[in-house]
């Protein structure tokens, strides 16, 4: 189970919009109740803002305050969520399947506990639309609704109530495929990750949420906000000698659902978020361009595909909430980290060149800034499909301007856009080096019981042979598991003692030079001799991996997948590849541990 956070503006909202004496108050005129204030003067004095409706009442006038309520049993959405992950190998690439699936439950919604609910009359023409106020709250010339009638209370406007009683449920299903680094070897050091997700997401909505028709208290499911049904991700890095390394991240995503609204208050409820009633299309097209008719069919025409199959499919209908889907976006982003010169480097110096959103600024070198595509730009299509301009009240029905710009995404007709960006930035370490703060640790002294006294050289040999391993008593460990015959098991042991021979006389020389060294003395001499000696460490290290793969049978590597892949390490990636698996060499010599069975 998840639960999120308590966000502290629930509470703020209520504690500022308590509708007491000095509290916010809301001044709504519709229509011909709008007073016309005088702009010159608001401009050059500081001529006081209207305070009243033009005619000072009536149903389009509402002066009240707006208030903000927490319902007692609120409580923080949660979420319970399961998932299954699946793996296997496909010749040299790895391919996962990942399943997730979520059950959401105390969703937010907000209620007007101010909001009457009984409807007055509806529009035959909209799907027998109900109306929360009289025809008297509408105004005939433009079509604008006054709220004021659908309250309880006059007194107050809006009153939001916060709740939490709405569910959701959606599930997710993502194929990556990526090479296996270690077994798909090439000259180029590159790594690749492709992924493709299928996603459903369902969510209950109320009408004061968005998009309402008929009564917006009533509870319905549709689509998630955020439900994105395809999603494609590359991600790609590749490594080039005395340039530097690239990195690569791109998404491909389909589009949002979003749901055909009228552009204001259509039904009295006070919020301007009516799903519009989409029109059919007559038997001959109207040679008027300003009926309703012919710019529904000019929408149609020069809509992309998407916005078209949206509104043909709910023609002579209520649109379904979050019915359309938007377009499709992409996403790119780059990043170089440029190989400094070596003076520059050894003071631990590094740099990165972020590209962010190029293909934006290839969209805008190739069309222009007034004729954007929308490349790299999340695209927020206009929902506003229907435009109301007038009311006649004499037969109940409104006269709506189809918006030519409905579904639309370009970008150059929205101020949201990603711009496209070059970042240079570089960084400085300033810890002190890893191998550093272990040879400090190595020789400073140690507290016994009579005080402190310095470390000596066995002391200080076994604090590196702890960075130490040894494949020979890791396999001899698995014995049983790998069936080891009774010879393998005499050579490994044979070999393990040579190994960690030669390895313990390494260290134990570093031991006693450290040792020698003045009291607390952490200078070039002592890391270099530190340095020497991983260095000497590492042949002797990939020795015993040459011996090992010669004694091992091809179904006993199979078995361990570790050992295998270190076996086709090549002599040259040797040089930059280190290993640590445990099973250090004992600063002691003994005996390494033995399987509880080996094969016959």
């Amino acid at each position: 189970e998840f639960r999120d956070l308590y966000r502290p503006t629930t509470l703020a909202d209520a504690i500022a919009g308590t509708g007491l004496a000095g509290s916010t108050l809301t001044l709504s005129c519709v229509g011909a109740a709008v007073p016309l204030p005088n702009w010159q003067t608001l401009q050059l004095s500081s001529a006081p803002l209207p305070t009243s409706c033009a005619d000072g009442g009536a149903a389009l006038a509402e002066r009240a305050p707006s208030v903000t309520l927490v319902d007692p049993s609120f409580d923080v959405p949660r979420s319970w969520r399961a998932s299954l992950n699946v793996g296997t190998m496909l010749g040299k690439w790895l391919l996962k399947i990942d399943a997730l699936g979520s059950y959401d439950l105390s969703q937010p919604s907000t209620l007007d506990a101010n909001f009457r609910g009984t409807p007055l009359f509806t529009l035959g023409e909209e799907g027998a639309r109900p109306m929360f106020v009289s025809s008297s709250a509408i105004d005939a010339t433009t079509g604008a609704v006054s709220a004021r009638e659908s309250r309880r209370s006059t007194d107050f406007g809006r009153v939001a109530l916060r709740t939490s009683d709405l569910r959701g449920y959606g599930g997710q299903l993502t194929t990556t495929i990526q090479p296996d680094m270690f077994r798909l070897r090439t000259r180029v050091n590159f790594y690749t990750s492709a992924s493709y997700t299928l996603q459903s997401v369902k969510q209950q909505f109320r009408g004061f949420d968005g998009a309402t028709f008929g009564d917006p208290r009533a509870r319905e499911w549709a689509a998630g906000t955020n439900d994105v049904r395809h999603a494609f991700v590359l991600q790609a890095g590749v490594g080039i000698p005395k340039v530097g390394s690239f990195t690569l991240f791109s998404r491909v995503q389909s589009g949002l659902p979003f749901t055909p609204l009228v552009q204001s208050d259509i039904n009295g409820d006070g919020r301007a978020n009516d799903r519009a009633f989409i029109p059919a299309l007559a038997t001959t097209a109207n040679s008027d361009p300003t009926s309703a008719d012919a710019q529904l069919r000019a929408l149609l025409a020069a809509s992309p595909v998407n916005v078209q199959r949206c509104i043909e499919s709910q023609l002579g209908a209520v649109a379904a909430r979050n019915s359309c889907r938007g377009a499709w976006t992409q996403q790119l982003n780059m990043q170089w980290t440029p190989i400094l010169p070596i003076r520059v480097r050894g003071r631990r110096v590094t740099s990165n060149v972020i590209f962010e959103n190029p293909l934006g600024g290839l969209d805008q070198l190739l069309h222009g800034e007034r004729n954007l595509r929308g490349w790299g730009t999340r695209a927020a299509p206009d929902p506003v499909l229907l435009v109301p301009r007038s009311f006649d009240a004499s037969t109940q029905r409104f006269r709506y301007d189809v918006n030519p710009r409905f579904g639309d995404t370009r970008a150059f007709r929205t101020l949201s856009r990603q711009p496209f960006r070059v970042t240079v930035d570089f960084s400085i370490d300033f810890s002190v080096p890893f191998d550093v703060q272990q040879l400090r640790r190595a020789v400073e002294p140690i507290k016994r019981k009579n005080g402190w006294e310095r470390r000596g050289a066995d002391s200080i040999a076994e604090i590196y042979l702890q960075r130490t391993s040894n494949l020979h008593r890791l396999l001899l460990a698995e014995s049983d598991s790998i069936f080891l015959t009774a010879p393998q098991i005499s050579a490994l042991v044979r070999l393990d003692s040579t190994y960690s021979d030669s390895v313990r006389t390494l260290y134990r020389g570093l031991g006693q030079f450290l040792a020698g060294r003045p009291e607390g003395a952490v200078g070039k001499i002592e890391l270099d001799s530190v340095t020497a000696a991983t260095k000497r460490y590492w042949p002797l290290f990939w020795d015993q991996v040459d011996l090992v793969e010669k004694i091992l049978t091809p179904q006993q590597r199979e078995l361990l997948p570790f050992i295998r892949n270190m076996m086709q390490v090549t002599k040259e990636e040797r040089k930059d590849s280190q290993w640590m698996f445990g099973f250090p060499v004992p600063l002691t010599p003994n005996k390494p541990r033995v399987g509880s069975s080996t094969g016959a």
